[in-house]
């Protein structure tokens, strides 16, 4: 019977995969596609919400809804995904239910093409994103079934760093979303693409996603003293770079918005550097073993 951990640890790592190559991917199709444009077309601004709408902006929230829902789903097929051809079963999955024969009339699907008065274009150039997010997802998914000991036990030292980074910096990022669309609200403020996606605007949260990679790749998982000081580290420096980029850019500060929008990042930080137990267990098993072996072959 397995146990609730190794369960638990599939869950969220499923769920991060889907939260990092959903945005990752996005971020760039939405650069390449320009989106802001492409939802006023005719019909398509009837049947999608305005580019940087709040439903827009806070969407990253949903796709770690989404995330719990696929890894739970999949849980029962662990055995299967960790086959050597286990990610393109998922991939083909995804393409055959989820993407071409979804039981409603989505863009991109038959029923789709078939139903909706969505013209060709729109139903083709999203496919290339979501073929591109699903192999991605599919690969991770693959390789953490492989290793229910924790991926990152599976990889050289770099790589572990290398991953936390990339992870905490899009969690964190999406954490700035978050806390700036609830200022804005509640400040009364309009929430839309001209005010939130502009280069002026978006261009606050670039040295906080830089800082937070940098800090979660050097920040180190042995003894919470460490983590929180971390964690204090890309609080201040994400309060410090939206002060000083507000004074520059905008001719004024907003302090309490400075002080307030680092601190889910930080959680977020201090929480990806946590390295469970039995995950440090399991890697120093793995070099114990790995000793034994050059020692048996020396002899």
């Amino acid at each position: 019977m397995l146990s609730s951990r190794p369960v638990a640890g599939f869950l969220v790592r499923v769920t991060v995969a889907h939260v990092v190559t959903y945005f990752a991917i996005g971020l760039v199709a939405a650069a390449l596609l320009d989106y802001e444009e492409l939802f006023t077309q005719p019909v398509i601004s009837d049947f999608m919400r305005p580019f940087g709408s709040v439903a827009v902006i806070v969407g990253p929230l949903l796709q770690v809804v989404r995330g719990l829902l696929i890894a739970a789903v999949l849980l029962p097929f662990r055995s299967v995904l960790a086959g050597r051809l286990g990610w393109l079963w998922l991939w083909l999955l995804f393409i055959g239910i989820g993407i071409l024969s979804t039981p409603a009339a989505a863009p991109g699907s038959l029923e789709g093409a078939v139903y909706s008065q969505l013209p060709w274009w729109y139903h083709l150039i999203g496919m290339p994103e979501m073929l591109v997010q699903t192999l991605l997802f599919s690969v991770l998914t693959a390789f953490i079934a492989r290793h229910p000991e924790g991926v990152l036990t599976a990889l050289p030292p770099v790589f572990d760093r290398t991953v936390r980074a990339i992870v905490v910096a899009c969690l964190s990022f999406v954490g700035y979303a978050v806390v700036s669309v609830v200022f804005a609200l509640a400040a009364g403020a309009a929430v839309g693409a001209s005010e939130n996606l502009s280069p002026a605007v978006q261009g606050v949260f670039v040295a906080p996603f830089l800082a937070n990679g940098i800090i979660a790749f050097f920040a180190t998982s042995e003894g919470a003293s460490r983590r929180a000081a971390a964690a204090l580290l890309s609080w201040a420096v994400g309060a410090a770079a939206i002060i000083a980029y507000q004074t520059v850019v905008f001719g004024s500060a907003g302090v309490l918005y400075a002080l307030v929008a680092p601190v889910l990042p930080a959680i977020i930080l201090w929480l990806a550097t946590a390295r469970r137990h039995h995950d440090v267990d399991a890697a120093a098993r793995g070099q114990a073993e790995d000793a034994a072996s050059r020692t048996g072959a020396s002899h």
